[in-house]
């Protein structure tokens, strides 16, 4: 009975315990229309010698919205590293067949990523086109905020600068966020922004899931909604 009570109390706070004893909080975006798809798996940051690792750096598939079928995001990637620094893995769950992965952008300074939110472009209904996460954006320890089409948000003021990193024996491009004097307009803007939602105070992101449908004849609205994971 205890035990039950206990498993409840967790979920309820939206906590669960997967892997070897690891404690993962949940966040929910506040405007994802997850009951349109498929789940993927959760996939956590790999453990190493030096700790448990967390996500800092982002990477966003995306299609252009020049196809009969639009389907805008269709999957997101997260970068991990741990204690030390070092790059552990990349995590990533289901994952849409269309679009093409945009650039890796990372958190400044050693930071990591603690939050985000998503774009969504709202359901067209029987006889409209969806294609539901249009972009997502993630929030940095440091208070850099993180945009997957564009890597920058206008109102963070930053601009970025690539940098080569190695990721289970593959060179990626990373890019890290700079200030910037001015602000630059945001391209591609379709649907409306969710609130940001973080993990509580001193937890980091190390995990994700991903909602997507596809492999309809007539619509696939692609990603439809993402859950990240703190410890």
């Amino acid at each position: 009975m205890r035990t039950s009570t206990l498993l409840l109390a967790l979920l309820g706070a939206g906590l669960c315990r997967l892997g070897a004893g690891q404690l993962y909080d949940a966040i929910y975006s506040d405007n994802g229309i997850g009951w349109r798809g498929s789940y993927g798996n959760q996939d956590n940051c790999a453990d190493s010698s030096n700790g448990a690792a967390y996500a800092y750096a982002l990477q966003f598939k995306y299609e252009t919205l020049d196809k009969l079928d639009k389907t805008g995001g269709n999957s997101v990637k997260l970068y991990c590293k741990d204690g030390n620094g070092t790059i552990t893995n990349y995590v990533t769950s289901l994952e849409g067949n269309y679009g093409d992965w945009m650039g890796i952008y990372t958190c400044p300074g050693g930071g990591f990523i603690n939050g985000f939110r998503l774009r969504v472009f709202p359901d067209q209904g029987t006889f409209g086109d969806d294609f539901a996460v249009d972009n997502i954006e993630v929030s940095c320890s440091d208070g850099t905020i993180l945009n997957g089409m564009d890597g920058i948000n206008p109102q963070t003021k930053h601009q970025t600068t690539g940098e080569s990193v190695k990721v289970e024996g593959g060179v990626m491009e990373a890019v890290r966020a700079r200030l910037r004097s001015s602000p630059e307009r945001e391209t591609r803007l379709n649907g409306e922004w969710g609130t940001f939602v973080y993990c509580s105070p001193g937890m980091k992101v190390a995990g994700i899931r991903t909602v997507v449908e596809q492999g309809h004849i007539s619509d696939d609205a692609g990603l439809t909604d993402v859950t990240l994971y703190c410890i």
